[in-house]
């Protein structure tokens, strides 16, 4: 409500024409979350946890729709950037909470090293994309694709952390942990590979096809031996050769 507001202020006190329809833009759709939000807090029973659901989805899809008028204030990409990176170091800061189970006393070993090794690989992977194959001096962007694929890196980080709290547990069903494990990795790839758009450095075919190749076969070593020491031995293997194919591009492709 009080981002609505301020949107809303903008939108009165404006004088260009394509600031007021941004601003317009803007405050309905947060005025739709926020009405939707009251509703569900105000009726709290299946309907109105619907109605919430529905609010927020739609105010989240909603602003990939305003390029044709963002398009004529572009965004300084580097600030984007700079802000959504701090974020993801955020999400893996919690990630690093998620396994601190694994370096007890009780319960450290090898797996416990192969586990951080996995978070680290990912964490470098993103790092080489994001810091030296993306191009930050972007002047015609709007920084929707930017934000959107960050979701699917943030969905995939989430999932990920999530399975790793429980692949070591006897009673998790096999089939379902190795899909989160990999459908976090998988989303977390995609977000990457969506990021091509803004690259310097492009991605080729020839990355993309080894990514979706070791991934699949991971999920797969980990789907037919679903063992603790399987799981943990896969993903760091995964993620780690993918972290090292990844920059043995980027350097090849800035020699």
């Amino acid at each position: 409500m009080t981002l609505c507001l301020q949107y809303l202020i903008v939108y009165h006190q404006a004088t260009n024409q394509v600031d007021r329809q941004i601003a317009r833009a803007f405050s309905e759709i947060l005025g739709l979350r926020t009405v939707t939000l009251l509703i569900g807090g105000i009726f709290n029973n299946t309907v109105g946890t619907a109605i919430a659901l529905v609010g927020v989805i739609i105010s989240w899809i909603a602003p990939g729709f305003t390029g044709k008028y963002t398009q004529h204030r572009p965004i300084i990409f580097s600030h984007l950037l700079e802000r959504l990176t701090a974020l993801i170091i955020l999400m893996f800061g919690e990630t690093i909470v998620g396994i601190a189970d694994y370096f007890t006393p009780a319960n450290f070993s090898v797996y416990s090293l192969l586990i951080f090794i996995s978070v680290v690989s990912l964490f470098f992977t993103y790092i080489v994309e994001f810091d030296h194959l993306i191009e930050e001096k972007q002047t015609t962007e709007t920084g929707n694709l930017m934000i959107y694929l960050h979701y699917f890196i943030l969905f995939g980080i989430s999932l990920f952390t999530v399975a790793l709290k429980f692949i070591s547990e006897e009673s998790a069903q096999p089939l379902f942990t190795a899909s989160c494990l990999y459908g976090g990795i998988a989303l977390f790839y995609i977000g990457l590979w969506l990021a091509n758009h803004y690259n310097r450095i492009i991605i080729n075919g020839r990355v993309v096809s080894f990514f979706i190749a070791t991934t699949i076969a991971g999920f797969l070593v980990a789907s037919f031996w679903p063992l603790f020491a399987t799981f943990t031995i896969s993903i760091a293997v995964v993620t780690l050769i993918n972290a090292a194919f990844l920059t043995s591009h980027m350097l090849k492709h800035n020699n």
